[in-house]
């Protein structure tokens, strides 16, 4: 009986985890001008991150990875909320409006603070909205690893602003920034489960890159990916340290 329940048990979790895959992007919206790669590997059968990369119109892409802190079944529940609850843009009548990167994570922050989860669930997530036609980007974070641009020969740079965890204090605010890309440009978001890949704070709290990111940056950004794929499924972490790892990669043509 014993074994049968645990059988039964995983198969669940397998059809769950698949369900969970079922709410990602079927398609990305790649084009001559941009190219998007992802990563998603679950520390479990189920995972506690989730992304999105959606045209909105004609002229803008809003894309984002939310991570629910922890991992495992209660977590994975919370991105199901996150996906939902999460709003780019309106339609009344005929007419439409496109949320700024602060209001969407304002609006979200607001439904997750209202569940009043058992638990203490929060999260962090990091929402970016490119302009495809002038190339302008606007982000806001909350809680979430900075966005690297990566820009020819010069060093990788984070993309800093602030904003608090997802679900602790209601009137919380997200500053929004804008920085302007241009061709050849490679953008990098990523949950924290990626961060051993990618880089650390230093004791002079100085944001330091690691070797291996180093060793791919150059790279076409789909080639990138597989070569951070590999390297992150071969690479043995220990049991405390495994974690749901979820990435998301622009580069202008």
């Amino acid at each position: 009986m014993t074994g049968a329940l645990v059988e039964n048990l995983s198969e669940q979790l397998r059809l769950a985890g698949l369900v969970q895959q079922d709410f990602l992007p079927a398609q990305l919206p790649n084009s001559d001008q941009l190219q998007w790669a992802t990563i998603f590997l679950p520390a479990e059968w189920v995972s506690g991150d989730i992304y999105n990369v959606v045209r909105l119109d004609e002229d803008h892409i809003g894309f984002y990875i939310a991570d629910v802190v922890g991992h495992g079944m209660p977590a994975a529940l919370l991105t199901i909320f996150l996906k939902q609850a999460l709003v780019m843009r309106e339609t009344v009548g005929s007419s439409y409006r496109i949320f700024q990167p602060e209001e969407v994570m304002k609006n979200l922050n607001v439904k997750m603070a209202a569940q009043k989860l058992s638990g203490y669930q929060f999260a962090t997530c990091c929402y970016c909205l490119l302009n495809v036609n002038t190339l302008e980007m606007s982000f806001a974070r909350a809680g979430h690893p900075y966005p690297i641009l990566v820009r020819g020969d010069t060093e990788p740079q984070t993309l800093e602003s602030r904003g608090s965890l997802l679900g602790i204090f209601e009137e919380a605010e997200f500053p929004q920034q804008t920085v302007q890309l241009q061709s050849g440009d490679k953008l990098l978001l990523y949950s924290d489960g990626a961060e051993q890949f990618v880089g650390s704070i230093n004791e002079r709290s100085d944001f330091v890159f690691c070797s291996d990111f180093f060793d791919i940056k150059d790279l076409p950004v789909v080639d990138m990916f597989d070569k951070f794929n590999a390297l992150m499924q071969n690479k043995e972490i220990v049991q405390s340290a495994i974690d749901d790892i979820t990435a998301v990669a622009l580069e202008i043509a």
